[in-house]
This record gives structure tokens, C-alpha cells and sequence, in this order.
């Protein structure tokens, strides 16, 4: 069996929430390009459908279970992007987490090029901000290698995204409080300096850590940036995040 097999059987896993036994693909993929081959793969088979980007791994230290020096990133592919309000059922998840994160819009492509990205370039490309949700969900065991994971959409369950704010550059984004409540009560709180003090420089790390599978990043995708709460397991319930200035969004869970 090649990579295209181990896709089929990570989309299978995800459409029957379900557990792949990792075993036999445990060594085959052995750096990030074979886990964005796979990438590749899945978003072929939901009709090339990529919405958009999770960066993970903007540290060193979590950079090392790549085998990379760079961010790496997760395709969101359109069946699992979703815009709020959205009601979504435990049933379709193995175990899942639920983060509010700082999500982007862009406005023009940003191509892989040798010349590294600079801020105020970044900045006059992203179009608008959202308040975002996801919920995290891994079809592997937990004890499978990061590389595999990655290949799995870097354990994307679901993505939500709230209304975009296109005036965002009057806003600080470096320090923007979440709160993320259930059915009223607030279960989570953090704040958007939790990502590398600034969300937008989760952004610019990932414009120069290409380049990534499915032609990169375009115009029109989100880039999330990773989650300013801690995640928990979501229940059966209304959530809502708080994102101050820059909105809310809701998400209804059933069993």
C-alpha cells in the first residue's frame, strides 16, 4: 500500500468516526512532504475543497516531533468548515476537543518564494479577522507518531468561523481576551497572546515555512492560529466564545 492507500483509509476513519489501526503505516510517513502528499490526497477526495489552514508547531520545541525547523499546518477542508451558529453532533467525533482561536482571511495568495515574508506585507494581505472555533479530533492513537497525525489534516474534527471584521488592523491583537461559555456559564478564558504573543505572527511563520500541499495559501482561506483556551472535551449543550471587539460565535452540540 502507498500514501494514496493511507489517505483513503484516514478519510474513511473521519466519514465513520473511527479509529485507524495505525500499525502497518507507523513508518510511513517519514517527513513533512510525505505527510502533505497525504494531505493532498484527502483534499483530492473531497473534491479539492481547501478552505483554509491550521498552523501547529510555531515552537522549536514542538517542531522537533516533525522533524522540521518550521511551523507545519493542517489543510481544513470545506465539508468539515462551518459558519456559525452550527449545530454539530458528538456522534461524528472520536475525541474531541473544542478551542477558540483567532482566525484570518486572506486576500491575495501568499506563494512559497525564496524572499522571506515581512510583517507589514503580511498585514496588507490579510482581507479580514474572524473569531473562530475548532474542534480538534485525531483518527489515530493517541500514541501515533506526530508526523502521522499530521498527514491526518493535523487532527482537524471541524472548524467554525464567526462574522469577519475587516477593520481589524485598529484593533490589538495582542492582547484580546476569550472567554468560552456553556449554556451561560463560563468554562474557559485566555487570551490571543497566548500564540507567540501575537496571532498575526503565527501568520507570517507559516507564509515562510513552504511550501504546503494543494498550492499553498490563497486568497479567500482562513489561517488559524491556534487555540487561546485550553481545550476541553466539548458535552451536549449551547457554547458560545467571546472574542471582545471582535465578536462571538455560537456552536449547539447534541449527542
Amino acid at each position: 500500500m502507498n500514501l494514496a492507500d493511507l489517505a483513503r483509509q484516514l478519510a474513511s476513519a473521519r466519514a465513520q468516526a473511527s479509529v485507524l489501526d495505525a500499525g502497518f503505516w507507523l513508518d510511513s510517513v517519514t517527513n513533512v512532504e510525505c505527510g502533505y502528499r497525504v494531505q493532498a490526497q484527502l483534499a483530492q477526495l473531497a473534491g479539492n475543497d481547501v478552505r483554509g489552514w491550521k498552523v501547529t508547531a510555531l515552537s522549536p520545541e514542538q517542531q522537533r516531533g516533525y522533524s522540521a525547523t518550521h511551523p507545519v499546518a493542517g489543510a481544513l477542508l470545506g465539508p468539515y468548515v462551518h459558519a456559525s451558529p452550527v449545530t454539530l453532533s458528538l456522534a461524528r467525533f472520536v475525541t474531541p476537543l473544542l478551542e477558540c482561536e483567532v482566525a484570518f482571511v486572506l486576500g491575495q495568495d501568499l506563494p512559497a518564494r525564496t524572499e522571506p515574508y515581512g510583517s507589514e506585507e503580511i498585514r496588507a494581505a490579510i482581507e479580514a479577522v474572524v473569531p473562530a472555533m475548532e474542534i480538534a479530533d485525531c483518527r489515530l492513537p493517541a500514541e501515533a507518531p506526530d508526523l502521522l497525525k499530521l498527514a491526518d489534516s493535523m487532527g482537524n474534527g471541524a472548524f467554525i468561523v464567526g462574522q469577519p471584521l475587516k477593520h481589524w488592523k485598529m484593533l490589538d491583537l495582542s492582547g484580546l481576551a476569550v472567554t468560552l461559555s456553556h449554556d451561560g456559564i463560563e468554562v474557559e478564558y485566555g487570551t490571543s497572546a497566548r500564540i507567540l504573543g501575537n496571532p498575526l505572527f503565527a501568520v507570517i511563520a507559516l507564509a515562510n515555512a513552504q511550501p504546503l500541499p494543494t498550492g499553498g495559501l490563497k486568497r479567500g482561506q482562513f489561517v488559524t492560529t491556534g487555540t487561546c483556551t485550553t481545550p476541553i472535551p466539548p458535552r451536549p449543550g449551547h457554547y458560545v466564545g467571546h472574542f471582545g471587539a471582535l465578536g462571538a460565535l455560537a456552536l449547539d452540540i447534541i449527542p
